[in-house]
């Protein structure tokens, strides 16, 4: 009997563990700005702007005060989030407790102590090996398949399989050499407007596969939100529109 439920118990441990991962799943660049007041640009030139939480595959703003109509936040689903142009976090002001801390967090970017190296190490190892890791379970649920009565159910296979690749998609697997050589270094990034190619400078923190996200940006927007805005932001690019190309010596 216990040959029966124990691989029973671990396939339901197992989706278990892969729901709950999937849906905490969030790019790694997003997940810096989630939480925070933020300034999102469309392609449409609109403006948005509130206080961003980031799900799996919509985003929601919360607006500082509800509007006049009663309105206190603005979803972007899946086809409005691939509209977005950029989303940028302002600086805070200079001399409070906030910018301090901002400055040593870009200073720990820039010069990362050994655990950080060591933390990113390690997940780039994960990521080059997760294709063995991917493998492995299956031959582990072969194992279970053939040695246990687990065999016997209809379609265990496929729901392996179905587990074993949400769990391995649940960890980032953007790896690339050229950008892990500039993490913590001052680039440029050009970006795509209409047939014009603009150049933003900006400390590289993190990429994923879908977006860049570099600190201490100059800009400029073109946005009146009723407050004075800092000229300097962390800023979000899509590398659908934007890419690394030069690093500052």
């Amino acid at each position: 009997m216990l040959d029966f439920w124990i691989p029973m118990i671990l396939v339901f441990v197992a989706a278990t563990v892969a729901a709950i991962a999937a849906r905490r799943k969030r790019d790694r660049c997003l997940k810096f700005l989630n939480y925070e007041k933020v300034l999102i640009l469309l392609n449409s030139n609109k403006w948005l702007w509130g206080k961003l939480t980031v799900f799996p595959h919509t985003m929601e703003l919360i607006y500082d005060a509800v509007e006049h109509d009663g309105k206190a936040s603005y979803i972007l689903y899946q086809s409005e989030i691939d509209q977005i142009k950029q989303i940028i976090q302002p600086t805070p002001d200079e001399g409070t407790p906030e910018y301090a801390a901002w400055q040593k967090e870009v200073g720990r970017i820039s010069n990362p102590s050994v655990f950080r190296r060591l933390r990113r190490y390690l997940w780039n190892a994960f990521n080059t090996l997760r294709d063995a890791i991917s493998q492995s379970l299956s031959l582990l649920m072969g194992t279970l398949k053939t040695k246990t009565p687990l065999g016997k159910i209809q379609s265990v296979d496929k729901k392996a399989g179905e587990i074993g690749n949400t769990l391995i998609s649940s960890v980032p697997n953007a790896y690339e050499p050229i950008l892990e050589k500039y993490l913590g270094k001052t680039v440029i990034v050009e970006m795509l407007e209409g047939e014009t190619v603009l150049e933003f400078t900006g400390l590289l923190q993190e990429y994923s596969g879908a977006y860049l996200l570099l600190r201490d940006v100059p800009l400029k927007p073109e946005i009146d939100t009723g407050r004075s805005l800092p000229d300097r932001f962390d800023v979000i690019f899509p590398r659908r529109r934007a890419l690394v190309r030069h690093c500052m010596g």
